[in-house]
């Protein structure tokens, strides 16, 4: 069983309730083949959509389910002889969904090919965006689990297993578009242009998918401020469509024109190895905790004022009255004294418990990142290290948390993420 033909069986739910769409041609044959062989519960049911070799298909159909010793339903319709494609498919449909019972799920036998030709009709009908999706793998109540699989390999599955079926002479007559798509333009664009046509299809209608769905699913996890980026490696570290969006990403909120090559090397590199690289401009690159981190010293160490608040990197400082509970990201702030918060420098010690301590030591101790030291926030107190933000506090400041009743500065970090950023 090749690949592609073992994904059907991949999409399948055994616990669910199945219908298929019978027409007795060779799509449906090979999928209730392939449905019965892994013991799908599953019923076949056959639209009568009235055409000229209709009687013909039914009779096949019926076929198909007795050698699969399948239930088999006939549908009827009120379809005149020379209905269009398009009547008929909205009548197939309403039948189809009409005799669908509530737990169960209708499955077709829509194939890549039919994607391929979907995609060129609704091109040349002037579709927008959505219509490149052409058709979908699941719609509602509605799954096509053969939509990766090309005619080629269905009737060469059909072949080797001697499956019944019927090939409607309707489908010959190159009048109709779509026969006209399958028949001739698209035999002609494989013959003047490398590589199968279908195969492109699957990869454009894939990536469109991606780029109208990823955002809401997938960039909540991207977490950005003033110059600070942050990806999980797990969403760039395989090659895929996705992960071309998410390095477009990072290129976008960097400032970039385009991600090359180069600097998909770099990001790369990093994962792997754990280096940190200058990426682009005055942005640096670096692996940490499970993310890359992009980080621009000069934005990181800018102040913004909103209100009574500051912000320095992802950090948010702000004057409240009071506390209820003392921890490592509120302080006392002494009466009478002049506070004031700036960058850490080698060098600087802390009096915490009556012992002088190295603040690198601190920032070490808990695992900051040497890229984030130099740009971690401190509080000085008469030039005196008051409190590294979020890591320790020294005695005087746990002194006059003792005796203080009000004024206090709280930090906080704050970090959004890329969704909201884009959707602002």
């Amino acid at each position: 069983m090749s690949s592609n033909i073992q994904k059907i069986i991949e999409n399948i739910d055994l616990s669910k309730n199945y219908v298929l769409a019978l027409s007795g041609g060779v799509d449906s044959s090979v999928l209730a083949h392939i449905l019965t062989k892994q013991s799908v519960k599953i019923r076949l049911v056959f639209v009568q959509h009235n055409q000229q070799d209709s009687k013909k298909l039914e009779i096949i159909a019926k076929k198909i389910a007795d050698s699969l010793n399948l239930k088999f339903k006939i549908l009827p319709t009120s379809l005149n002889p020379k209905s269009s494609e398009t009547k008929m498919r909205d009548e197939r449909y309403k039948a189809l969904l009409s005799d669908l019972k509530k737990e169960e799920i209708l499955i077709t036998g829509h194939n890549l090919s039919d994607k391929a030709e979907t995609l060129l009709i609704n091109l040349f009908r002037g579709t927008r965006l959505e219509g490149l999706k052409s058709i979908k793998s699941i719609n509602k109540k509605i799954q096509r689990p053969m939509i990766e699989i090309s005619k080629t390999e269905i009737y060469d599955y059909a072949n080797k297993h001697n499956l019944t079926y019927f090939d409607d002479p309707s489908n010959k007559d190159n009048k109709i578009v779509r026969n006209w798509i399958r028949n001739i333009l698209i035999p002609e664009i494989n013959e003047k242009f490398p590589g199968s046509f279908e195969e492109k299809v699957e990869l454009l209608t894939n990536e469109v998918e991606l780029r109208t769905n990823y955002k809401t699913d997938y960039l909540k996890y991207i977490k950005f401020s003033r110059g600070y980026l942050e990806i999980p490696i797990s969403l760039i570290s395989h090659n895929s469509n996705e992960r071309q969006l998410y390095l477009n990403e990072i290129a976008n909120f960097l400032g970039m024109k385009s991600i090359e090559k180069n600097d998909i090397e770099k990001i790369s590199t990093s994962i792997k190895e754990k280096k940190k690289f200058d990426f682009f401009k005055e942005w640096i690159c670096f692996n940490s905790g499970g993310s890359i981190i992009f980080l621009d010293n000069n934005q990181w160490r800018k102040v913004a004022k909103d209100g009574d608040s500051s912000f320095i990197g992802f950090f948010k400082f702000k004057k409240i009255d009071k506390i209820e509970i003392f921890n490592n990201w509120n302080c006392a702030h002494p009466e009478n004294r002049d506070i004031d918060i700036r960058f850490f420098k080698n060098g600087e010690k802390i009096i915490s418990n009556g012992i002088s301590i190295k603040a690198s030591e601190v920032l070490r101790n808990y695992g900051v990142d040497n890229a984030f030291r130099k740009n971690w926030p401190m509080v000085y107190v008469d030039n005196d290290l008051y409190w590294i933000v979020g890591l320790r506090k020294s005695d005087l400041a746990k002194e006059n948390e003792k005796k203080l009743k009000k004024d206090f500065l709280q930090a906080s970090l704050q970090k959004d993420n890329l969704y909201n950023l884009n959707n602002s």
